[in-house]
């Protein structure tokens, strides 16, 4: 007996088809979806990463502003700066917080030529504020004998981390000096020396360190580190803010200035005042409005940050930046941060 093969009908293959589109068709949504939430989610993580790495670095920096080693009678505690220009920007480490903001016309106060176009590229944008902390670094050496006389070199344990030109605070309970490092060799000879017939810069004023410091003092490196805004430098995003760092002197050889973070649209810098010297903050204002940077006894920092991508959100995103509600005009994803910071060597 003949059996006969039959194919499938021409609606029979039709309706598979459809089947077969449909199932394609909610497998690719499902992609779609499952690929937008991914994304999503990448972009939320790099950005919350992205605020931590930026809160943990200002905050230390912050934290360490205005360093004087033992505070045995606390702000009182007296600091000879013995630095050729005390009061330079770089180096008036009597002051251990500054800040700028541009009110629309011109920074208040006036942004020094040291961190001004063209000395510093890129130069401070005008979107944000600008917020230098001088500090120490490190957790610095003891000296290893007490000195002969206020002009003696300063003797510590023998590293190389100690070079000619370094910017440094010997402290104890009873006061601190800044000076620089004169030298060749201070660090790997164990003597530092702090002459003012070398030529350095900025170099130092005279001899003596006030007095001699005991074998219970310490020896500190000192830098200046500058926080602000600027067109991001990295490839493809040029079109974009970015937080960057300026440090000096730098002890690590990092190129300066530093990009930090991309993506950061905003700065916003508060200080607290302390008036009365109680060691609490009497008012919070604005850079514009302090006249007596050493009475800055707490910082709080407000930092506007934006995904790297556009289109990441599904419509126009609202967000609150210094007191501000903005709606923007793209789909970038955003979140405004802020922490407040007690300038402890401030305090009583």
């Amino acid at each position: 007996m003949t059996r006969r093969v039959r194919g499938v009908t021409l609606v029979e293959l039709m309706v598979g088809m459809a089947l077969g589109l449909f199932l394609v068709g909610v497998m690719g949504t499902i992609f779609l979806g499952s690929k937008s939430t991914f994304q999503a989610q990448n972009h939320v993580a790099r950005l919350q990463e992205s605020a931590r790495f930026t809160m943990d670095t200002v905050s230390a920096d912050l934290r360490m502003a205005g360093f004087r080693g033992c505070r045995g009678l606390g702000t009182t505690t007296p600091v000879a700066n013995l630095l050729n220009t005390p009061t330079g920007f770089l180096y008036d480490f009597a002051t251990g917080v500054w800040a700028s903001h541009h009110n629309g016309s011109v920074w208040v106060p006036a942004l020094p030529s040291a961190i001004s176009s063209p000395t510093l590229t890129p130069a401070p944008n005008s979107a944000g504020d600008v917020l230098t902390v001088r500090r120490a670094v490190g957790t610095g050496w003891a000296l290893t004998a007490e000195m002969a006389s206020p002009t003696a070199p300063l003797s510590v344990t023998p590293t190389g981390r100690i070079t000619t030109g370094d910017l440094l605070m010997v402290s104890d309970c009873a006061g601190a000096a800044v000076f620089q490092a004169t030298n060749t060799s201070p660090g790997l000879g164990g003597s530092i020396e702090h002459s003012a017939s070398v030529t350095a810069t900025p170099g130092v004023s005279a001899n003596s360190l006030g007095r001699a410091f005991l074998q219970d003092a310490m020896v500190y490196r000192l830098t200046t580190i500058t926080y602000y805004l600027a067109p991001s430098q990295r490839t493809g995003k040029t079109a974009q803010r970015a937080l960057w760092s300026y440090t000096t002197p730098v002890y690590d050889g990092t190129p300066q200035p530093q990009e930090l973070v991309t993506g950061v649209e905003g700065l916003r810098v508060t200080l607290g005042l302390d008036s009365n010297a109680d060691g609490a903050a009497d008012a919070h204002v604005d850079p514009t409005l302090v006249t007596d940077w050493t009475q800055v006894v707490s910082v709080q920092a407000e930092l506007l940050l934006a995904s790297t991508e556009d289109g990441i959100t599904s419509g126009y995103q609202p967000y609150t930046f210094a007191g501000t509600s903005v709606t923007p005009t793209d789909r970038r994803l955003r979140t405004a941060v802020s922490l407040t910071a007690q300038v402890r060597n401030a305090l009583r």
